[in-house]
C-alpha cells in the first residue's frame, strides 16, 4: 500500500507542499521516519537522502541481475537504500514473485 510521505518531514522543517510531498510504501516511509540524511556504507559520509522530486532514480540507483534487489550506484543512492531498507527480505520476496509474474524490474 503506498502513502504520502513528506520528502522532507515536517519534524525536520517540511511542509505539506505538493513539492515535498510523494507516495512511498508503507514499509519504506516508516523506515525513513524523520532520517533526512544517512552514511554512505562505502565512503563512510552522511549525505542527504535521495528526493525524488529533484532526483532521478537512474543516477542513483539500479536493479540487481535478478531483479530483486535496489542497488545503490551513488553515495546518495547507497546510503537510501540502507536508511530505507529498500531490500529488507519482504520487499525482496514480493519482487521475486513480481519478476516470476513478469511484472518486474520496471522498464524505466
Amino acid at each position: 500500500m503506498l502513502e504520502i510521505d513528506h520528502i522532507i518531514p515536517k519534524a525536520r522543517g517540511g511542509t505539506d507542499a505538493e513539492a515535498n510531498l510523494w507516495l512511498a510504501c508503507r514499509m519504506c516511509n516508516s523506515f525513513k521516519r524523520t532520517q533526512i540524511t544517512a552514511r554512505d556504507p562505502l565512503s563512510g559520509r552522511r549525505v542527504r537522502l535521495f528526493n525524488p522530486r529533484r532526483q532521478r532514480w537512474a543516477r542513483h540507483f539500479e536493479w540487481s541481475k535478478d531483479g530483486t534487489r535496489i542497488l545503490g550506484r551513488t553515495a546518495c543512492g547507497r546510503a537510501t537504500v540502507i536508511a530505507l531498507q529498500l531490500n529488507h527480505v519482504m520487499a525482496v520476496m514480493v519482487r521475486r514473485e513480481w519478476v516470476a509474474a513478469g511484472w518486474h524490474p520496471p522498464e524505466d
